[in-house]
């Protein structure tokens, strides 16, 4: 298979950020160090990993799409082109060419998963201005938008402020969920990419498939909540099994030939005699493992390389950014960009908890279903209690039937009322029980009030022989 790339991956675009050589070399040997103490630590090697093989293929058998699930994105990419069509017709202009991209199009998906497709016009490789593209998701948003009575189509929303504009829908007839964006074909190539990657080692798939299960059921899977999208995961899956001994996973840069991608290439690496052969297991607790050890590594320009196939030092614009994994095809972009520093402390808050379960399973602490359950089943958020009901406090001016409510007592228990010099001050429990105080000294001196006995307080009343109406605070 020969691919067509735009321009050389092997070169930053825009300059945005560039590799030191000299401290990547330094990073590594700290990326090194750091995954071997983890791995020391938690003496990887001492376990017997076939239960959680078990646990693991069971979850993917239950997660994986069926041969339905093909078929309805199939036939939502032939609705979608019919609809292409009846817009453009036979027009000078010629129809536009639509392509998947995205988990379908790399063959990771989920039954769940949208569908991502990109309206090409043109074989050319440079890209249709932003107005031009916003003018064309509006004639498909208005051509669906009539069909939404017809029971063919709903909820047609679109979304043209993004940086990457799109039009959402769902397909009625198969119940798939689509994004049309314009002129993706960067995206289309990289899919593309990522699925003949994938036929190396059926490892890669299955692993990328468990953790998007995992940081769904973590909320760690959202580029709106300033944590990983679908293709930061994918290729940290790929890096991981890039940087295993020995490697199960080729540097992408063995793909590229000048601007040409070729498959051919990667059977010089499939040929080696020396293979790896860990686990489905093992490389999952491996990964995890691998990024806790290397959290605070991030800050000091720690990131990940799918065309070298190896950690690199690379220092972005962005100051504070969470986590790096460089764009292979454009070695300018870091894919990862949304994740901030409160995107980062919640994945590796999940990481963390995760690693602690995985080894709580490993020492037989809990069984397989309770690791599933924590693992790939969303949690319910557990809310604080609410806080107990507020003191109350009333002020009685003597005689008692003249009251007085003090708002501002109303809180907690020992909000500090003031009272004049010399008054004589009686606090009296709703159960009966007085408890005299004497307010002496000048006109800024306060009294404690004691806290309720329960179970029957939380009303005070409080009595002063000399507290007029006019002095209450």
């Amino acid at each position: 298979v020969n691919l067509l790339v735009s321009s050389s991956p092997m070169e930053s675009r825009s300059g945005v950020a560039e590799e030191n050589t000299v401290s990547s070399k330094g990073i590594r040997k700290k990326v090194k160090n750091s995954e071997s103490v983890a791995l020391q630590r938690y003496k990887i090697d001492t376990y017997n990993l076939v239960d959680l093989d078990k646990v693991l293929n069971d979850v993917y058998c239950s997660c994986r799409p069926v041969s339905a699930d093909y078929e309805a994105r199939k036939d939502t990419l032939k609705h979608i082109n019919a609809l292409a069509f009846d817009i453009y017709g036979d027009s000078k202009g010629g129809r536009p060419v639509l392509k998947a991209y995205g988990s379908f199009a790399m063959d990771m998906f989920f039954a769940r998963s949208d569908l991502d497709v990109s309206i090409n016009f043109g074989d050319g490789v440079s890209e249709l201005p932003r107005d031009s593209k916003l003018q064309i998701l509006e004639r498909f948003a208005e051509k669906l938008r009539s069909l939404q009575g017809e029971g063919h189509v709903r909820n047609v929303v679109s979304i043209l402020s993004a940086r990457v504009p799109i039009v959402r829908f769902l397909d009625q007839r198969t119940s798939v969920e689509c994004d049309l964006a314009v002129d993706s074909k960067e995206s289309v190539l990289n899919s593309r990419i990522i699925q003949i990657i994938s036929q190396i080692d059926d490892r890669f798939q299955k692993l990328c498939l468990l953790i998007k299960h995992w940081a769904k059921a973590h909320d760690v899977n959202s580029a709106l909540r300033n944590t990983l999208n679908s293709i930061s995961i994918t290729l940290l899956v790929a890096h991981h099994l890039q940087t295993q001994d020995p490697p199960i996973l080729p540097p992408f840069s063995l793909l590229f030939k000048g601007n040409i991608i070729t498959y051919s290439k990667t059977q010089e690496f499939l040929n080696r005699e020396k293979r790896n052969k860990e686990s489905l297991g093992r490389l999952f607790v491996t990964f995890f493992v691998k990024l806790q050890s290397v959290e605070f590594l991030w800050r000091q320009g720690l990131c990940v390389s799918l065309r070298s196939g190896l950690w690199i030092s690379k220092r972005w614009r962005r100051a504070g950014v969470g986590i790096n994994v460089e764009d292979f095809l454009d070695v300018s972009q870091n894919v990862a960009r949304v994740v901030n520093d409160r995107g980062a402390k919640k994945i590796y808050s999940s990481i963390n908890q995760t690693v602690e379960e995985l080894f709580e399973f490993l020492n037989g602490k809990i069984d397989g279903a309770h690791l599933k359950d924590k693992l790939f089943v969303p949690q319910p958020l557990v809310e604080p209690p609410p806080p107990p009901p507020a003191p109350q406090v009333e002020v009685y001016h003597q005689p008692p039937h003249h009251i007085y409510r003090c708002d501002e007592f109303k809180g907690h228990h020992n909000k500090r009322p003031r009272f004049g010099n010399g008054d004589h001050i009686t606090v009296r429990h709703r159960h009966g029980g007085e408890e005299p105080i004497h307010a002496a000294g000048d006109d800024s001196h306060a009294i404690d009030l004691p806290p309720p006995p329960p179970p029957f307080g939380r009303v005070y009343r409080i009595y002063c022989d000399k507290f007029g109406p006019q002095n209450l605070p």
